[in-house]
């Protein structure tokens, strides 16, 4: 059992990352937002505080009272989380150029691309978001990582294809699948 709370909240934490790299919540300029041009691949790795600051809420509308709290909450947590990732084995091991590899093997797939939700929220693009998109290699690895333990001991899965099928249920599309071989190759290839 000790397992399995350990695992929920990191689980609970790739997910609302993964989240937010793939539907736009940043904190990099509205002008970058809605870049349809990709991420410059010719820079270093993201910090730990731009991957951090993914997260960091932004206001779909007028700025309300949820809007503050939620932000006063992330300001509270953000120096934990930025401690978190930059003592993580993923980040710590992503090889040099690995983010920028990643953001160069996907940034050309239309899950980057601006949307409306159903109920009329618009998205913005995050293609020239470079920390945005690092953040999603990341927090694949970081998820497998994770889960990896809970997975081997009930049989699940054992290794990264595994791990790919199971996450790709749903949308087994090759874009789905080469966002995940891009992470292993240039994010944590020390999963292979």
């Amino acid at each position: 059992m000790k397992l399995a709370r350990r695992t929920v909240p990191a689980v609970v934490l790739a997910a609302a990352a993964l989240a937010a790299a793939l539907t736009g919540c940043s904190s990099e300029s509205a002008d970058a937002a809605a870049s349809t041009e990709c991420v410059d691949a010719t820079l270093p790795n993201a910090t730990a505080e731009e991957i951090v600051d993914v997260l960091r809420p932004q206001p779909a509308g007028e700025e309300d009272e949820t809007y503050r709290q939620l932000v006063a909450q992330f300001d509270q947590n953000r120096s934990a989380e930025i401690e978190r990732v930059k003592s993580s084995s993923v980040f710590t091991a992503t090889p040099e150029g690995g983010d920028a590899a990643f953001a160069a093997a996907v940034c050309g797939q239309a899950r980057w691309d601006a949307a409306t939700t159903p109920d009329g929220v618009d998205v913005p693009s995050v293609r020239g978001q470079r920390a945005a998109i690092a953040s999603a290699g990341q927090t694949f690895c970081y998820t497998f990582e994770q889960l990896r333990p809970s997975a081997e001991s009930t049989g699940a899965w054992s290794d990264w294809p595994g791990y790919v099928e199971m996450m790709t249920r749903g949308d087994d599309s090759a874009d789905a699948k080469q966002l995940y071989s891009a992470a292993l190759e240039n994010v944590c290839p020390q999963f292979a």
